[in-house]
């Protein structure tokens, strides 16, 4: 029997042996590719590692533009240095005014309500003095009306009205005329901040004050309450060159020109013509 064997048997045994170990280790490669394909529905591994790279490098590009932007948005305005520091004018107050009234008043009607820029002004501060240099610049009959209003002791009828565009500019201005006032003035503080209408009311109807420092918005309703009286006023002073933190300036806030354009158009206008009262921009 043995006779009847190959000579190499052991050689064609060994071979068979090892394609059968393969197979079973790797699997049938044609199964497999068929089980892959079976299965339409089935999640496949995609390498999505160049897309991940574009999104960050789209989300990045994003961010720096966003920041760009923001950039842009601080800046506080687009004025020059030298329209910033130009002290303001009649013709810029009349100006002001002909922007919000002319929609409701005609050309006629509205020129009857501006000031005149050569009779209703005292000199403009056009070497940006401060306040309290400023008021002894103009009002150089200072004293005889602060005696005379002493001496009459009209009760909520100021000499010197000053009107500005918030309570802690209002505070701050009082501070700075100190020395401008005589010790014996009482000076009126006639904003909102902190303060009632019925509290200021009171104050003017018992008290001979010789200034009035306020907003437009309390002035307004004060003189249309009759708590504020305007007869005596010698100098009605704006201070329009002042400017906040974003250099905005009384005219340049909304609801502040509002409220001051009523307030120089219903009581101001009137009361400067025709008398030594006179408007003045600080």
């Amino acid at each position: 029997m043995a006779d009847d064997l190959g000579d190499e048997w052991w050689l064609e045994q060994e071979t068979k042996t090892l394609d059968s170990e393969t197979t079973e280790q790797n699997g049938n490669p044609q199964k497999k590719q068929k089980s892959q394909a079976a299965k339409p529905g089935g999640k496949r591994k995609v390498d999505t590692s160049h897309v991940t790279s574009e999104v960050v490098k789209h989300k990045k590009k994003k961010g720096s533009s966003g920041k760009e932007k923001k950039r842009e948005r601080k800046k506080i305005t687009d004025e020059s240095d030298e329209a910033l520091a130009k002290p303001g004018n009649a013709e810029d107050v009349r100006a002001m005014m002909s922007k919000v009234l002319k929609d409701r008043l005609g050309a006629e009607a509205l020129e009857d309500l501006l000031p005149n820029a050569e009779n209703d002004f005292y000199p403009h501060n056009v070497e940006s003095l401060e306040p309290e240099k400023y008021l002894t610049f103009i009002l150089t009959t200072w004293r005889t009306a602060l005696k005379k209003s002493l001496f009459m002791k009209k009760t909520g009828s100021p000499i010197l009205l000053i009107v500005t565009s918030s309570a802690v500019r209002a505070v701050e201005l009082n501070r700075q005329i100190k020395g401008f006032l005589d010790s014996r003035c009482k000076v009126a503080k006639l904003f909102a901040k902190h303060m009632k209408v019925e509290e200021q009311t009171k104050y003017l109807a018992k008290t001979n004050c010789q200034v009035g420092i306020g907003t437009p918005g309390r002035l307004l309703l004060l003189v249309k309450q009759g708590a504020l009286q305007l007869e005596s006023l010698v100098a009605i002073v704006l201070d329009w060159n002042w400017r906040d933190t974003k250099l905005k300036r009384m005219a340049d806030i909304p609801e502040v020109r509002q409220d001051l354009v009523a307030f120089l158009k219903d009581h101001i206008i009137e009361t400067v013509r025709g008398s030594p009262c006179k408007l003045a921009l600080l």
